[in-house]
């Protein structure tokens, strides 16, 4: 069950073309809910931030390994468009921090290293997405936030985030039910879940403004027991965000500082790939 620490293991992002930071008025008075108040912010050039952290830990041994991602969020057409991101880890072996732009159908990963001054490798795919998650769970999409909060099992007032008073909701919601929630495979995984990955848990926290806008979001989840004998792995994600309905300009890199693996005889680098990407 490797496949799930690959895309579990590294969402980062750094706040990289965000102005305005604070939230923007809303003249249509307050949202009826938390999916309604969502909806509401993804319009064009509107955006969010979001600093993360991932602890996974292998059971067997406890040893701990920690992924931090900042990342700002561009919205538009009702959805998340693009999102710029670093991410870093204290994963051994991992070298320097690593940035990448997410639009649909493309991954920009910054590389210092490419031959004839180039900065950004080139990654193409049309099953390629943007994504705001904490974890499992798609914080910039309706339908899952909806999904999510309909196995609330606990509402209770908590703290201030972001400068607002906030309502904790928790609650447990399975892999099978976050993935008729998605839009195609559920967050991590590159293959359809089996039957026992359907029943999978997830254990979710959202706390949510007095504007009911999601201000922190913390996940966790084991990967779960297959038959190939694969270590089993924990997680927790925690995610702060801040800053709804800053002003955002996302672009893509220049294509002459681009190049793809196609470009240069040196093979792909082996650049994690980012949860960021759906």
């Amino acid at each position: 069950m490797r496949r799930w620490v690959a895309a579990s293991a590294v969402m980062l992002v750094i706040p990289m073309v965000v102005t305005g930071l604070g939230t923007t008025a809303n003249a249509q008075g307050a949202p009826a809910d938390p999916i309604d108040a969502l909806k509401r912010r993804l319009v064009e050039n509107r955006g969010v931030k979001m600093s993360k952290v991932l602890t996974s830990m292998y059971v067997a041994d406890g040893e701990k390994e920690h992924f931090w991602t900042e990342a700002v969020a561009e919205f538009g057409r009702g959805k998340i468009t693009a999102i710029d991101m670093t991410y870093d880890s204290d994963r051994r072996n991992w070298t320097d921090p690593i940035r990448q732009v997410v639009v649909e159908g493309c991954q920009y990963i910054q590389d210092d290293h490419l031959p004839n001054g180039k900065s950004w490798i080139l990654r193409e795919d049309n099953e390629i997405r943007p994504v705001l998650d904490a974890g499992w769970i798609k914080l910039a999409d309706p339908v899952m936030l909806k999904a999510v909060l309909a196995t609330t099992r606990v509402k209770r007032p908590a703290g201030v985030y972001d400068g607002t008073p906030t309502t904790l909701h928790q609650g447990t919601i399975t892999v099978g039910q976050l993935s008729k929630a998605s839009p195609g495979l559920p967050f991590g995984l590159v293959v359809k879940p089996t039957r026992e990955e359907m029943k999978a848990k997830v254990s979710w926290r959202l706390w949510l403004g007095e504007d009911q806008l999601v201000r922190r979001a913390w996940g966790s989840w084991s990967e779960p027991f297959s038959k190939n004998g694969d270590v089993p792995v924990s997680y927790v994600v925690d995610a702060r965000l801040t800053g709804w309905g800053a002003e955002t300009d996302i672009a893509a890199p220049s294509a002459d500082d681009v190049v793809t693996p196609s470009d240069w005889s040196m093979p792909e680098p082996s650049v994690p790939l980012n949860p960021a990407v759906g």
